[in-house]
């Protein structure tokens, strides 16, 4: 099989979105932090970052998150305000598509693929009680140390395999959140080409993905609500595997999100030889613009 060229990458994510390609390969110029409420409020923050020489640019559309141009990330990092754990630096699309979960006090919230945490630490600052489920050993421990050193003593962490937690947690959870393993098509650098993607990569996760989103829906209550999320674009990792789910389960129902962007698609409706429930016209595609990256996720209604 010949290996994939940047060409046939971007074939594809023409086919799915024109603008795709050449957004993902413009140079990134700013990073996203949000404050750490566990430990600081955010004038505490935008005054120690200020003395330190930064200029944070508050996001009006996500409530204590900042962006900085790209070259401060680096001596951000040597500052105490992030040493000491009152900052979280994260992509603004995943803290999007976070608090799109609406976690209330009351929830018990299912991260299901939690590490490295920075969701899991959202959900504990406004939630009771949080459980982070992380299969693999070492990025298990590093997600723990990164909790305790955030402050949050709220979540409970489970070294365990996602597609089976449901096995014992049937319909437990108010919440749940899927940040799927994917094929991270959104990481790829464009100037190094392409090197670890592939169809058959796509097609890999696409399976892994599917059992595991049985899995959080499985340990959903009635009348909670889910939230299915990946870092790439492939149809056969988004819509395809909420379609799955919903031809599985028909008390599946997705909702619209609450927060609209000028940077998000509707999720598509076909792909090559396979339609979707006009359900996915619901789903959303986060583009990469400035802070955000490029990202997919679907909130879902256990009815």
């Amino acid at each position: 099989m010949a290996k994939p060229t940047l060409e046939d990458f971007k074939k594809r994510l023409d086919k799915i979105d024109s603008e795709i390609f050449t957004l993902l390969s413009a140079k990134k110029e700013y990073f996203s932090f949000r404050v750490n409420l566990h430990k600081a409020t955010a004038s505490e923050v935008v005054t120690a970052l200020k003395k330190d020489g930064f200029q944070p640019i508050e996001l009006k559309e996500l409530k204590n998150c900042y962006m900085l141009p790209i070259d401060d990330r680096k001596k951000v990092t040597k500052t105490t305000t992030y040493t000491n754990g009152l900052i979280y630096i994260q992509s603004l699309s995943s803290i999007y598509a976070a608090l799109e979960l609406g976690v209330k006090k009351s929830d018990w919230v299912l991260d299901l693929a939690a590490a490295p945490g920075g969701k899991s630490l959202i959900f504990s600052e406004i939630a009771n009680k949080v459980s982070a489920v992380e299969p693999d050993k070492s990025r298990f421990f590093a997600m723990k140390r990164n909790f305790k050193n955030m402050g949050a003593k709220n979540i409970q962490t489970y070294n365990k395999d996602g597609r089976f937690v449901y096995k014992a947690t049937r319909e437990w959870f108010d919440k749940v959140f899927l940040d799927a393993p994917c094929s991270s098509e959104a990481h790829i650098d464009i100037e190094k080409g392409i090197t670890w993607w592939s169809t058959r990569r796509i097609y890999k996760f696409a399976k892994l993905q599917k059992e595991l989103i049985v899995s959080a829906f499985e340990s959903l209550k009635c009348g909670g609500e889910m939230i299915y999320a990946t870092c790439t674009f492939a149809p056969e990792e988004n819509e395809a595997v909420v379609n799955y789910l919903l031809k599985k389960y028909p008390n599946a129902k997705v909702v619209a999100p609450t927060t609209k962007l000028p940077n998000i698609k509707s999720g598509i409706r076909s792909w090559y030889e396979e339609n979707y429930s006009s359900e996915l016209n619901k789903s959303v595609r986060i583009l990469p613009n400035k802070a955000y990256s490029g990202f997919f996720f679907c909130k879902i209604k256990k009815l």
